[in-house]
């Protein structure tokens, strides 16, 4: 079975993710932090990182980047409110750090359906 951690401080955004997951054959793990999101992962065989860009203690970014040292071949998805230019900006940081995919909220249950399915193979 498949594990997903999602990796975001808003609460209401992780029970989202966490429900549209629920129909997947995988295991979800969530973290509210990149802190917290360090600690699962390094626990845990993540077969795919769903994480917001800006959250306290660790952000998205920091986050990625440490997940690249541990695992350069993990699939990272980004999520990120980015309408505005910085949060642009920072969604292709993440892409040139290693993050495959990027969403920007809002996105649609199909939209984020289809990017993990693909993500999974």
């Amino acid at each position: 079975m498949k594990k997903i951690l999602i990796i975001d401080d808003d609460p209401k955004m992780r029970d989202l993710l966490k429900h549209y997951l629920k129909k997947e054959p995988a295991t979800i793990l969530s973290a509210p932090d990149g802190e917290d999101g360090m600690l699962l992962f390094t626990d845990h065989d993540i077969d795919l990182v769903i994480i917001d860009i800006f959250m306290p203690n660790k952000d998205g970014i920091q986050t990625i980047i440490e997940i690249k040292q541990k695992k350069a071949d993990s699939k990272i998805l980004v999520i990120s409110g980015g309408g505005e230019q910085t949060g642009l900006e920072y969604i292709k940081q993440a892409k040139a750090l290693g993050a495959k995919e990027a969403l920007v909220k809002p996105f649609t249950k199909i939209d984020f359906l289809k990017t993990v399915n693909n993500m999974l193979g």
